[in-house]
């Protein structure tokens, strides 16, 4: 099965993907992905570890270490104009 080879998980072989998993396993997979994804920062932007769980914290986090100051309304926000007839 595609997905247990991909994430190498001991998973059932009668899961296909990942919308067949139980709910708590789905959850710690995408957990696990997140703070996977924290380690492809530079170590000076990387949330410490007591705050990985604490979604208000590490929001606060972001916003400081890559200057985008929500609370000050002066959030950094990209538009991206397209015609909707060119859209397939």
């Amino acid at each position: 099965m595609e997905l247990t080879k991909t994430l190498r998980l001991p998973l059932d072989e009668g899961l296909e993907n990942s919308s067949d998993l139980p709910h708590t396993i789905s959850l710690a997979v995408t957990y696990r992905s997140r703070i996977n994804s924290f380690y492809e920062l530079p170590e000076d932007k990387r949330p410490p570890r007591d705050i990985w769980d604490k979604p208000a914290k590490l929001q606060d986090h972001f916003d400081e270490v890559f200057d985008n100051h929500s609370g000050s309304g002066n959030r950094k926000e990209t538009y991206l104009e397209f015609n909707s007839e060119e859209v397939e």
